[in-house]
């Protein structure tokens, strides 16, 4: 049987009467999720159509336009298939991390892997939040708007004296310094997911096995010529699955805590003091009844 299409109006008065039976936290949080949302589509809006902005007016300026016979090359489509993966997975991956606010900031501004996220996981862990609750979302975006902030001064600084002095070239002559930068992000995964891997060996069984599955696959498809993206994406699925495991290991030992075992005194002792109210209750009606 076919569910018959709401129209505009119906679709609006289900939406309203869910909204009027919320009770008064949850209307106070739905509204707040709204506002947010409107702004952050907003400005996201704004800052897409600025990015885009400079290639067109560079174009303009120029006269020129791009080679789109480029945009064929299988290289060009392995990173858009990359790009197009991750960009579809990780709003939805990071978004209980990173809350309402939290997300918007993150995706405008860049640099998740290796800057954002590692931030706002270390942010978790010093508040000792709870995803989902509004604690967590405050602490997420304290965590994303200092990591942006602080970059930008960073980026500002190195780009000052790339400017002013003969930085760039001896970061480019220094032979033990250019393996450096390739191992950044690993590093980082390495450092986040090390120490839940020493606290749960079990649980980097099943990543540990995604990892060396992976990196055969990708091996042997690229014929050992793996490529940054491709061991990026790699690292990403595991620290995800790494986080994963984690979470669901912390959140049983929580619901163990929460709601302990009774033991069989316990379970006999309940019994026992139930059947005795039973009977108690019983004899008043009898004298009741009586009287």
């Amino acid at each position: 049987m076919k569910k018959e299409k709401l129209t505009r109006e119906q679709k609006k008065a289900k939406r309203l009467a869910e909204y009027e039976a919320m009770s008064d936290k949850q209307k106070e949080f739905y509204d707040y999720n709204q506002k947010w949302h409107r702004i952050g589509r907003l400005w996201n809006t704004i800052g897409i159509l600025l990015i885009l902005s400079v290639p067109v007016v560079i174009c303009l300026v120029f006269k020129v336009s791009p080679d789109w016979a480029v945009f064929a090359d299988a290289g060009v489509i392995t990173l858009l298939l990359i790009n197009a993966g991750s960009g579809i997975s990780e709003p939805i991956i990071y978004a209980p991390m990173l809350g309402t606010n939290g997300e918007y900031l993150a995706f405008i501004t860049g640099n998740l892997s290796n800057l954002k996220i590692p931030c706002v996981v270390k942010a978790h862990e010093i508040a000792e939040t709870e995803i989902g609750t509004e604690e967590n979302e405050l602490v997420s975006t304290i965590a994303v708007s200092i990591s942006s902030l602080v970059t930008v001064i960073i980026v500002a600084i190195m780009v000052l004296c790339l400017a002013i002095s003969p930085l760039q070239q001896a970061i480019e002559n220094a032979p033990y310094l250019t393996p450096a930068f390739g191992c950044v992000v690993y590093a980082l995964f390495g450092s986040l997911g090390g120490k839940y891997v020493v606290k749960n060996p079990k649980m980097a069984l099943i990543p540990g096995v995604i990892l060396v599955g992976l990196s055969a696959l990708i091996s042997g498809v690229s014929h050992g010529k793996t490529n940054i993206g491709s061991l990026s994406l790699m690292v990403g699925i595991v620290f995800c699955a790494l986080f994963a495991f984690a979470e669901i290991m912390i959140n049983k030992k929580k619901a163990k805590k929460a709601h302990p075992a009774t033991d069989g005194t316990e379970v006999a002792d309940s019994a026992a003091e139930s059947g005795i109210s039973e009977i108690a209750d019983s004899e008043d009606e009898t004298t009741e009844e009586n009287k």
